[in-house]
Parts: C-alpha cells; sequence; structure tokens
C-alpha cells in the first residue's frame, strides 16, 4: 500500500509538471497556430458545427460547450429569430446563435469587458457574421445611459458590475463602463427580440427588471433563457424575495434546464416561462 501511494505521489508530480509545461508552452504554439492560418482563425467544431476562432481562446471555446444546454436551444431558436446575447464574452453562443438563426436571423451581443469584446468581434469577423451580428459594449442594468464600475478578470467571462469575482478579486481591475436598460435599448431602436438569453454574473435579476416592457409587450413571442447566479445576488442589491416578487409581477416561472433542485437558490440556467 505504501508503495502504491508513492506511485501515485510520484504520477502527480509528474503531471504537474507537465501541466505547467504546457501552460508555459501553450501562448507560443497558440501563435504559431495563429501565423500558420496567415490570422484567419483555425477551424473549431463547437457542439457539432464548424467556426473559425482565434487559437488563443481554444480554451474558452470547448468542443462540446454546455452540451445540453446548446442542443436545447439549438431546437428552440428558429430562423430568422432576432436574438440578444447579454453577457456574450468571447462569443461562443453569438456563433452559435447566428448559426441556429440563419440564413436571416440576427443577433445582438452585449459585452462591456473590453478584451473580450475585441475577441467577439474578432469572432464575428473570422466567421463572416458581421451583416447578422452587433457588438454592443453596454452593461445592461436598471440605469439608463449612466456609469458603473465594472470589474474585469481577463477574457474568462467572469467579470462582472457591483464588485470583483470574489474567487477573483486579487487579479482583477475595474473601469467605467456606460450602462442602458433593455427596454430603453429596444424601443429606441424599434425592436422585437425573440430570444434573450443572459449570463452576467449575478446582476440578472437588475437586468430583467430593466425589460420589464419588453417581456410585457412581446409576451409569449420572447423566450427567456437565464443563468442564475444566487450565491452573489447579494453584491446585486438582490434577494430571492425580489427575484420572486419580479416573476409575479411579470407572470413568468423558472424551470431548471440544468438540473438544479431549487431554481432561486441553486446555480443553474433557468427557461423562464409564462405562468
Amino acid at each position: 500500500m505504501k508503495l502504491l501511494q508513492q506511485l501515485a505521489n510520484g504520477a502527480a508530480d509528474i503531471l504537474g509538471r507537465e501541466s505547467a509545461i504546457v501552460r508555459r508552452l501553450r501562448p507560443g504554439y497558440e501563435s504559431i497556430l495563429d501565423w500558420t492560418s496567415l490570422k484567419r482563425g483555425i477551424p473549431w467544431d463547437i457542439n457539432g458545427v464548424q467556426y473559425r476562432i482565434d487559437p488563443h481562446y481554444r480554451h474558452q471555446l470547448g468542443h462540446a460547450y454546455e452540451s445540453e444546454l446548446a442542443g436545447f436551444l439549438r431546437r428552440l431558436v428558429r430562423p430568422g429569430w432576432l436574438c440578444l446575447d447579454i453577457g456574450a464574452n468571447v462569443g461562443i453562443y453569438a456563433l452559435q446563435l447566428a448559426h441556429w438563426s440563419q440564413p436571416t436571423g440576427r443577433v445582438i451581443a452585449f459585452e462591456p469587458n473590453a478584451g473580450s469584446r475585441k475577441v467577439l468581434a474578432r469572432h464575428i469577423l473570422l466567421n463572416g457574421l458581421s451583416d447578422r451580428v452587433r457588438v454592443e459594449p453596454f452593461a445592461v442594468s436598471e440605469k439608463s445611459h449612466g456609469t458603473a464600475t465594472f470589474f474585469q478578470t481577463g477574457t474568462e467571462g467572469m467579470s462582472r458590475l457591483g464588485e470583483a469575482n470574489r474567487h477573483l478579486a486579487a487579479v482583477a481591475s475595474s473601469t467605467l463602463v456606460e450602462t442602458l436598460t433593455l427596454d430603453d435599448y429596444c424601443e429606441s431602436r424599434r425592436l422585437k427580440p425573440n430570444l434573450l438569453l443572459m449570463d452576467i454574473e449575478g446582476f440578472e435579476i437588475a437586468a430583467l427588471s430593466s425589460a420589464r416592457r419588453l417581456i410585457q409587450s412581446r409576451g409569449p413571442d420572447l423566450e427567456i433563457i437565464v443563468e442564475m447566479h444566487p450565491n452573489v445576488w447579494d453584491s446585486a442589491n438582490t434577494t430571492r424575495a425580489r427575484a420572486e416578487s419580479l416573476f409575479r409581477e411579470l407572470g413568468l416561472h423558472p424551470v431548471p434546464l440544468t438540473g438544479q433542485s431549487d431554481p432561486l437558490e441553486d446555480y443553474g440556467t433557468v427557461r423562464l416561462t409564462r405562468r
């Protein structure tokens, strides 16, 4: 038994050293991939569909990224739909939404993180989607035409308003970003979206509050899919009671899509259905 434990510890040490070596070599390898592709991106499968991506961000664009949720969305989205992607990060859902809603569907991707937005814009360009995917730099909030402090943590998708991600606070930097409400944005542009997809690290209830008129006017013609982060609602001035009150007001019911037992207590993605 002692020998087996020593062998296991030795294997773990070797794997740890190999992982550290891989981490050091990866940026150089990705630069070579970028250069050999003539900066046109590399072919990359995401949930069975091939796109072109910047090789430096392969680790954020998994081949089977949230495959069950993606499968649900693939069945839900129809050709010609207008989809709002709130918290688009580097574009993994923006690319898929554009594919699922083709040939005439459109996507509006909101991403206040400047670094993520730059990668997002490149992915749209690499895939020839500039005519159907629009990128907006705003943070969706209850405050329209204002500014708010935004805490950035690279391009990993955990940047947020309010305060830095508590596990990444030591490496976060802050900046001011423009804010808007979904009601004002859609009304000023006369938009009638079919899908609202949202992942904004705990500010989902505030953002949904900013879309009251949109949700009420679109009724069953608007599908709403939201990643819930109840564990950090306190930093977004949100409570369970506030979420329940908003859903009652709008006639919405959260249905878990990712196996959580309580959609207002557990982290996970929900579909907001009409009662």
